[in-house]
């Protein structure tokens, strides 16, 4: 949030008061003030390690790691950030097993 004015190569640039508000959000609603236990195994695994990218995490490769790669290129899916393409309750911050959609259906 520090350094919006080159977010991945664009201006992501706020206003002080936007700035403040969305700060304040991500740090009350982080990993390190979970309870929930995908919350607490993804802050596990990153450690020290200094990662932005939730599938860049050792428990993300973990979990994932039987589905095959071609998959993500799918054109419903489009890249391993595109949680909500399986995970249907990802919005409310959850990830349940029994809500998870069968990959069957992207092949």
């Amino acid at each position: 949030m520090s350094d919006l004015e080159n977010h991945f190569g664009d201006d992501a640039s706020l206003s002080e008061e936007d700035t403040k508000n969305i700060l304040d959000f991500l740090l009350e609603n982080s990993a390190e003030k979970s309870t929930k236990e995908v919350s607490v195994k993804v802050l596990n695994s990153i450690g020290n390690k200094d990662i932005i990218a939730i599938t860049q995490t050792s428990f993300w490769k973990k979990e994932h790691k039987d589905i095959p790669k071609e998959l993500f290129k799918n054109e419903k899916i489009k890249s391993k950030a595109n949680c909500k393409a399986c995970h249907t309750d990802i919005e409310k911050g959850l990830i349940e097993d029994d809500k998870i959609k069968d990959i069957s259906s992207f092949m």
